[in-house]
């Protein structure tokens, strides 16, 4: 049966609704990142029940050192507090009556936390081709900074009104760092003992939409969007066509008119996906959020202004 997107969103919305906090499986526990996600599609639709309980949540879930760790409750990895602040500080701004001050707390200790950690640094050398001493966020506390944790704190720190600190200024450089020369993203690498490594469309997407708005547009990301571009036509998980999705708009954005990539066909075929391997309330609230486009909560930011001469292009 063809999926209408219209009608899958109205039921979406309604199951969001009663099921705000979810895992990654039906059955699983509940985790940071889906909470988050559920959180967004809740401000994404003007659903403030939905929003008021995923966030507070999160908020019952944050350690005392202002993290929230992966499965809530529990000690580490923290890289999902950098969601939970974009959460907080979204229904922040849709809600303030319901938000309080509690809201407020939550995303200044999160930030608190994400400004007081790093990725190691590694010294130069011939093998890694990235500059290693560059300092974003790691996957785990003590290791080397990688694209997607760097990726999400910078875009929590934008959200959260310090996109001119330091540790921002400093992500921004790793993320274009880290553009392969053909274009798109590895998970943290360019290039290994002199092999150019492949790209990956996750980190790839989420690069672009870090960078979201980015002023003047750096030439390093034109090939990264003209990846995502051809990738868009294959089938895409979930997750990483949301991110995808997400990045395109953002790409496009000040250009009169737009790309022309058709979203529908597929965020249908993704939607037809997920029907036949069965319900996932976690990638289902991520493709309901990528479904509002340019009113993705995500993609609510003013310009991030880099300071550079060197206009480059994104056509």
């Amino acid at each position: 049966m063809e999926v209408n997107t219209a009608e899958w969103i109205q039921r979406q919305t309604k199951r969001l609704d009663s099921q705000p906090i979810t895992g990654y499986l039906p059955s699983g526990p509940p985790s940071a990142e889906s909470v988050a996600f559920a959180a967004l599609a809740a401000c994404a639709y003007q659903r403030p029940g939905a929003a008021a309980t995923a966030c507070r949540r999160l908020f019952e879930s944050q350690l005392a050192n202002g993290s929230v760790a992966v499965w809530l409750d529990d000690n580490g990895p923290y890289w999902p507090t950098s969601l939970a602040c974009i959460a907080w500080r979204r229904f922040e701004k849709l809600w303030p009556e319901q938000a309080k001050s509690w809201c407020r707390d939550g995303y200044e200790k999160g930030m608190d936390f994400l400004l007081n950690c790093g990725g190691e640094k590694i010294a130069h050398n011939d093998i890694i081709g990235h500059d290693t001493e560059l300092v974003g966020w790691p996957w785990v506390l003590g290791t080397h900074s990688w694209i997607e944790p760097t990726a999400m704190a910078l875009l929590a720190m934008r959200h959260c009104d310090r996109a001119n600190h330091p540790r921002a200024i400093e992500a921004t450089k790793l993320l274009l760092d880290r553009q392969l020369p053909t274009g798109g993203a590895n998970y943290g690498n360019t290039f290994v003992l002199g092999q150019v490594l492949r790209p990956h469309v996750l980190p790839s997407a989420m690069c672009v939409v870090a960078l979201h708005r980015i002023t003047p547009v750096p030439k390093e990301l034109g090939a990264t969007v003209h990846y995502l571009q051809q990738e868009l036509n294959r089938p895409i998980a979930a997750t990483s066509l949301s991110w995808t999705i997400h990045a395109l708009v953002s790409a496009a954005w000040n250009s009169e008119n737009g790309f022309e990539l058709e979203f529908d066909w597929p965020l249908r075929s993704a939607i037809e996906r997920l029907q036949v391997m069965g319900e996932n309330p976690h990638r289902q609230n991520q493709l309901m959020l990528a479904a509002r486009y340019r009113q993705s909560p995500l993609l609510d930011l003013p310009s991030l202004q880099t300071g550079k001469s060197n206009r480059g292009t994104l056509q």
